[in-house]
C-alpha cells in the first residue's frame, strides 16, 4: 500500500518547498569534515545555496550546470538547473534550490577533489 502511495504521490515541488538555507561554503565544509553526518543531514532534502557562481556550462545531456564556489579550491558545488538561466556570470552572487545527492568520490591520486552535487535545480529570484 505504501508503495503504491508513492508511486503516485509524483515528483518533489522543489520550487514551492521552503528548503534547508545553507551557503556553498558550510555544505562544502559539513561534507568534506563528516560526510556521515552530512549525508543524514542533507542528502535528498531540498538545500537553499548561496554562494558565487564559478562557472555555467552544459553537461552530455544538455543540461545547464552551474557550479558554485568553496573556501576550497577545486571544490564546487555542482547544481544540475531545471532550466536555463542567462544573466548569470561568473562571481555573481546567487541563490539556488534543489535536491542534495550528496558527495562524489573525486580522485584524490590526480588532486580532483569531490563536489557536492545538487539535482532540480532552480534560480531563486
Amino acid at each position: 500500500m505504501g508503495g503504491y502511495y508513492l508511486y503516485n504521490k509524483g515528483p518533489v515541488d522543489v520550487i514551492n518547498s521552503s528548503g534547508l538555507k545553507i551557503t556553498a561554503e558550510e555544505l562544502y565544509t559539513t561534507f568534506s569534515t563528516d560526510s556521515v553526518t552530512a549525508q543524514k543531514k542533507y542528502s535528498n532534502k531540498i538545500l537553499r545555496v548561496t554562494g558565487l557562481v564559478n562557472t555555467v556550462t552544459f553537461n552530455t545531456e544538455n543540461k545547464q550546470i552551474v557550479t558554485l564556489k568553496t573556501s576550497t579550491d577545486g571544490a564546487f558545488i555542482n547544481c544540475v538547473m531545471e532550466e536555463n538561466i542567462t544573466e548569470t556570470n561568473p562571481g555573481d552572487k546567487i541563490n539556488i534550490k534543489g535536491i542534495c545527492s550528496g558527495i562524489g568520490r573525486g580522485e584524490p591520486d590526480l588532486g580532483i577533489k569531490a563536489d557536492v552535487y545538487l539535482s532540480r535545480c532552480f534560480l531563486e529570484k
